[in-house]
């Protein structure tokens, strides 16, 4: 990298131009509609002519410096801007590459400031030549991390573990949350009814099937479709201090992040995914939001079996492996759940009067056997999610764990979808203690962790202890202050 100046492939003038046109299509259409052909053409024309002349002038008037210890981007139009990024400064240099950059033979630099404003958004996103841009980013590495692995190096170096197509479809398939799988068979569960009963009465399939069967793809489907895309041809490994990340089917991710960056590392599973004995793997690590691709966490290790999964982990983030001696909830947390399971009963039983009135009238209307099993469904389900939700409550006594070791500390939640969250002290921004009614009685309270993540400020929940043990977690960080066992470079940015 030079000190010149440079700009970015012009081709970023049709992007831009795209996505503002994408984004005001509709108010557009809305403006427009009330005119006549002609007139609607000249306007659209007249439009993205000068949508195109304005994002032009923005990219030809806009400039990237690289020097030794900053990146400067300056724009010298109507209202100027200069932007300086010191190397100090970034968390990481990412490198994207959507349809449109395939089309262009470009790609994305994404550079990401360790700081909680620029978590959810990247500081700069630079287009260049594909070429151009993995020079780019090579060259950034070795001033953030000191050294960097090469395009061709990387192509060579094996992922920790193996991750197979098979291995990422199960990932998308099973990695949803509970809550949605339930909710999504929920949605196609009705949407079949209504295709019976409207087949069964003879009248034509309309909307009442359509927009149940539509929720479902939303709910479920589409999500599972947007994972496995994500994580095609998932590979990581580790050199050094830093993590190699790469994934993605249409739009392609390169991240690579210092260890010293994670803040906490969380190991999940779904239902599902336990019924498989399979789990994965993701950080909390400010710094590394991807355009395009959300605010999400990085994925360590996608769903593998456990002992990969400890495997993984041990080679990325042996920092946060420790001998842990975990602690169960006491008596008084039973109690607490237990009640707050019989107002959500009776909340769900509440809410569950209508439908049940609904389904007995078309219930009634069918003859046979049919008619009789449907008038009996709604108060089995109804009896089925109270007893769920009591279920629930149990489990989520007898799972949930703490544990405060000399340098980190671990919540385990999760009655359905477990979640297991190993914390460093010196990460720690904020602990907040609350004790509700119920848990004032029983002598109980719940503890919240707060530190920078990719997602913003992430809120990290612990099951119910008694008050002092939860305050131990914010006093052990302000007694490793006070004695100087506080690392300061682990909260540096």
């Amino acid at each position: 990298m030079s000190n010149e100046k440079i700009r970015c492939h012009p081709s970023v003038v049709v992007e831009k131009s795209l996505k503002t046109f994408s984004s005001l299509i509709i108010p557009l259409i809305v403006v427009v509609m009330w005119l006549d052909r002609t007139a609607m053409v000249s306007i659209l024309v007249i439009f993205i002519a000068a949508l195109l002349l304005f994002n032009y002038r923005q990219w030809k008037r806009t400039t990237i410096r690289f020097n030794e210890i900053d990146v400067v981007i300056e724009r010298d139009t109507l209202f100027k801007m200069k932007k300086t990024l010191p190397y100090s400064k970034m968390a990481s240099v990412n490198v994207n590459r959507g349809v449109l950059n395939r089309l262009f033979g470009t790609s994305e630099v994404l550079i990401n400031i360790n700081s909680g404003s620029s978590a959810m958004v990247p500081e700069a996103v630079l287009t260049f030549k594909q070429d151009v841009a993995e020079e780019i980013r090579s060259g950034m590495s070795r001033r953030l991390y000191d050294h960097d692995v090469s395009p061709e190096e990387d192509e060579t170096i094996e992922s920790v573990a193996s991750f197979s197509p098979m291995d990422v479809v199960i990932h998308g398939l099973f990695s949803v949350s509970t809550g949605q799988t339930i909710l999504g068979s929920a949605f196609l569960a009705y949407s079949l009814f209504e295709l019976y009963v409207s087949a069964a009465a003879g009248f034509q399939v309309g909307g009442k099937a359509l927009i149940p069967l539509l929720m479902f793809v939303a709910v479920q489907i589409a999500p599972s479709v947007s994972l496995i895309f994500r994580y095609y041809n998932y590979k990581v490994y580790r050199r050094g201090d830093t993590i190699y990340l790469q994934h993605g089917l249409i739009r392609t991710y390169k991240t690579s992040f210092s260890a010293s960056r994670i803040n906490a590392v969380r190991v999940k599973s779904t239902l599902a995914a336990r019924l498989l004995h399979r789990s994965c793997i993701e950080a909390e690590v400010v710094g590394l939001v991807s355009e395009g691709g959300g605010s999400s966490r990085p994925v360590l290790c996608l769903l593998k079996d456990d002992a990969t999964q400890q495997r993984v982990l041990r080679e990325l983030a042996p920092e946060f492996v420790y001998e842990r001696n975990s602690n169960k909830q006491p008596e008084g947390a039973k109690s607490v759940l237990l009640i707050r399971a019989a107002i959500a009963s009776l909340v769900v039983a509440a809410v569950m009067i209508y439908p049940s009135m609904y389904v007995y009238r078309e219930a009634a209307a069918l003859a046979g056997t049919v008619g009789v099993v449907l008038l009996y469904v709604l108060p089995l389900v109804t009896a089925l999610a109270i007893l769920a939700i009591i279920y629930v409550a149990y489990v989520s006594y007898r799972v949930a764990e703490f544990d405060a070791g000399e340098d980190l500390f671990t919540f385990v939640n999760g009655a359905v979808d477990r979640e297991t969250v190993v914390m460093n002290y010196d990460k720690v921004q904020m602990v907040r203690i609350e004790k509700g009614p119920v848990a004032r009685v029983f002598n109980v309270a719940r503890g919240s962790v707060y530190m920078l993540s990719s997602t913003g400020s992430a809120s990290i929940s612990s099951g119910y202890f008694p008050e002092s043990r939860l305050a131990a977690v914010g006093e052990t960080v302000m007694e490793r202050i006070a004695s100087g066992e506080y690392d300061y470079r682990k909260n540096s940015i």
